[in-house]
């Protein structure tokens, strides 16, 4: 059905299949690109909640020291003082966090509590000297020792309540706060509790990472985020969602979701699954504001932070924000398709026409085409005359080349004799190379082991440099020592004479510096061993040093000797090596008697010889021309078959393709008359026959020397006719043709009776 096409038509047709499968295949990248944005964008959300879950461990693992340095302060604390809420005061400004840090006795009665703010402000503190903390949770848990611990990553002893109101901060502060509570026992120093220590840090501590988080989304276009902290039970205890306090990047506490609020009860998918101890990133509803959410969940774990804590971590962001560029793209996308897709149908019917007025002009030129073919028989005609006479003369030539072959024949004998002589002094001159060779290798022999043992010197004398090198640092670590027990020395007698003046200061009290001053002896006593280390290692020194030296020198002395005996050898070896050659040297002067002998008749063959070149360069060149001419007729011929057929077949297929198959259009009549052919082929089976017979009858007349000359010339020529024969194959199929021609123009055909001859 798509031969009855029109060029026209399956251009158009095939452009727009093309145009169909660009489409496709551009409409499934951008859906898998969409796709993989849709992934960039929740990978960012789980790698947030990463972000945020390791920040908080490092702060309540910060926060959870704290509390124990702090403690370390107050072991010898009898009451208060001033001193002690000074202490107090540069915790709470250093750290910035800490709005109270009170100490209390066993009986919860307040001992010292800070009266300035983290901003180095005066607070109402001093109200907290009349109360009784030992009714408090905080209090009655640290005293119960019912700690938040893990011995394994060593979390012990620290009473630790989550993020709350705190009432008693609110008083002194006149605002609300909130924050957590960190608590533990203060011990004295025989290991007895004596106290409890209470910081109350403001839940900026983990507030303020939140915020870094949110600049990051922020700048890259997502202002929606939404961060919640949740304690073990799903309960919400951190919510940070700025979109709904004018996007200001603060945290607020509302008290009617702090402490209150319930996600998992709620239902909320992403913190049940936290709940569950799972991990991930999903889409789901939020339940207060109705809207569909990305929300990344992550349990809080990790070897700063107790698992027993249980905090979750939800990070979510708008789905419709998430993905506003995204659905931009894909309206960008469609308008673009859709204007290509329009262009391109428009370019395609344009250019189908196009192309299909220049096939028609190119099948215009191919019907003028053939009017070349009346030319390119002419010059068929022509070269076959050329190559009639070119024939005449080889025949001549072949002749004078037989003449000068039987001139030759005779110098070749003499040529013979004085060739099997030079063979034998040949022989006798190679043995004497031979035996020249051998010498020579062991010269070389000879040679070699020198190179090989002053190579030894060489390596010995490396081999001393690095043993001397080893002994200069052996040396100097024997200095090092030697400093290090100068120093010991002077530290003892400073520390010596520190003990005794001490000792006799304290009275009885000083009887600890006696464990000083006998340390110091022990220490004298390590100053004098290091001394007869250091007198035995330079004893070892000196003894390696003499030992290495010698020891280079004997190796240097017994390579010398060695290297010297291999000179002589050498020597030795290129004395034999000259009289060898001597002897080479006569027989040369006898074989050259010989060649010169040789050269004389060779001069003789060479008149002969000279003869023979000029009679069969002749023969070549006309062979040659001959060869070329036969060539030129039977590649023209082929050529003037092929245009006429192809030419013929190319203008039907160009219009099939233009202007669509039609099953009445007459086909190409290719059916020939092969009579002419056969008759051509019989008559150049005579012809090759009587050529075989001329080659056979001057085989007998002539030497062995002649008759290969004749057989090269006589493959020559054969390997021509089989060229002919093989484009007589394609001339053949034209010869119809090619009569109607010879009619017209009165010239003979390459067939013709007349050609039989040659």
């Amino acid at each position: 059905m798509l031969d009855k096409l029109s060029l026209r038509t399956k251009i158009f047709f095939i452009s727009i299949c093309g145009i169909l499968i660009a489409c496709v295949a551009s409409i499934i990248l951008t859906l898998i690109n969409v796709s993989q944005q849709e992934e960039m964008v929740k990978s960012k959300l789980f790698l947030a909640a990463e972000d945020l879950s390791n920040s908080f461990q490092d702060q309540f693992y910060e926060r959870y020291g704290d509390i124990k340095v702090f403690a370390q302060y107050f072991k010898n604390t009898q009451g208060l003082s001033r001193e002690n809420v000074i202490t107090l005061n540069q915790f709470s400004v250093l750290y910035g966090i800490y709005d109270l840090i009170l100490v209390c006795d066993l009986n919860g009665k307040l001992l010292a509590v800070n009266d300035k703010s983290p901003d180095d402000k005066k607070i109402n503190s001093e109200m907290l000297y009349a109360m009784n903390f030992s009714k408090t949770k905080w209090f009655k848990e640290t005293l119960a020792r019912n700690f938040l611990e893990d011995p394994k990553k060593g979390f012990s002893n620290v009473y630790f309540q989550d993020a709350e109101f705190n009432t008693m901060v609110e008083k002194v502060y006149n605002v609300k706060k909130y924050g957590t509570i960190f608590s533990t026992l203060i011990y004295n120093t025989k290991g007895d509790p004596i106290g409890i220590i209470s910081s109350h840090a403001d839940f900026f501590w983990l507030e303020n990472t939140i915020s870094r988080v949110y600049d990051s989304f922020v700048n890259s276009g997502l202002k929606s985020l939404e961060i919640n902290l949740l304690d073990s039970n799903g309960t919400l205890i951190l919510d940070f969602h700025p979109a709904s306090n004018e996007y200001k990047n603060i945290v607020v506490h509302n008290e009617n979701y702090l402490n209150k609020f319930n996600l998992v009860k709620a239902g909320q998918t992403a913190a049940i699954q936290a709940q569950k101890g799972l991990e991930g990133v999903l889409e789901s509803e939020n339940i207060r504001r109705k809207e569909i959410q990305f929300t990344a969940y992550k349990l809080i774990s990790g070897m700063k932070i107790v698992d027993k804590l249980n905090w979750k971590v939800l990070v979510r962001i708008d789905k419709d924000e998430a993905l506003s560029a995204i659905n931009k793209t894909k309206i960008i996308f469609s308008l673009l398709l859709v204007t290509i897709l329009i262009i391109t149908i428009a370019v395609s019917i344009y250019f189908s026409t196009e192309i299909s007025k220049i096939i028609m002009n190119l099948a215009a030129k191919l019907s003028h085409g053939n009017q070349e073919l009346n030319r390119t028989s002419a010059e068929v005609n022509q070269e076959s005359q050329k190559l009639s006479a070119a024939s005449i003369q080889q025949t001549s030539a072949l002749q004078e080349t037989a003449s000068a072959v039987n001139e030759i024949s005779a110098m070749m004998n003499k040529t013979s004799e004085m060739a099997d002589m030079s063979q034998k002094k040949s022989e006798e001159s190679r043995n004497k190379i031979t035996a020249g060779k051998s010498a020579i290798e062991k010269m070389v022999h000879s040679i070699a082991n020198i190179r090989s043992s002053n190579q030894n010197v060489l390596n010995e004398v490396v081999e001393g440099n690095k043993r001397i090198s080893e002994i200069v640092k052996f040396i100097s670590e024997i200095e090092n020592k030697t400093k290090v027990i100068d120093e010991i020395v002077f530290q003892t007698k400073i520390l010596s004479f520190n003990a005794s003046v001490e000792a006799a200061r304290a009275g009885e009290h000083g009887r600890g510096f006696s464990i000083v001053a006998e340390e110091v002896g022990n220490l004298a006593q390590m100053s004098g061993n290091s001394s007869s280390e250091i007198s035995a290692l330079l004893e070892n020194s000196v003894d390696k040093v003499k030992s290495i030296i010698d020891d280079t020198k004997n190796n240097i002395e017994r390579i010398m000797l060695i290297s010297k005996e291999a000179v002589q050898s050498g020597e030795e070896v290129s004395r034999e090596c000259m009289e060898i050659f001597e002897i080479i040297f006569a027989n040369s002067e006898e074989v050259n008697t010989l060649i010169y002998e040789i050269s004389n008749s060779s001069r003789e063959q060479a008149r002969g010889v000279a003869e023979i070149n000029n009679a069969m360069s002749e023969l070549d060149t006309l062979t040659n021309q001959n060869s070329k001419i036969a060539q030129k007729s039977s590649e023209t011929s082929a050529i003037l078959f092929n245009q006429s057929h192809e030419l013929e077949a190319l203008t039907k297929g160009l219009m099939d393709i233009v202007y669509g198959h039609n099953d009445n259009s007459s086909a190409i009549d290719i059916s020939e008359d092969d009579s002419s052919h056969k008759s051509f082929s019989k008559k150049s089976e005579n012809k090759n026959l009587n050529i075989e017979k001329f080659i056979k009858n001057t085989k007998r007349e002539y030497p062995n020397e002649i008759i290969k000359k004749i057989d090269k010339n006589e493959k020559l020529f054969i390997k021509s006719e089989r060229k002919i024969n093989k484009n007589e194959k394609y001339l053949s199929k034209n010869d119809k043709n090619v009569k109607n021609e010879n009619k017209k123009d009165g010239v003979p055909k390459y067939n013709d009776d007349r050609f039989e001859e040659l």
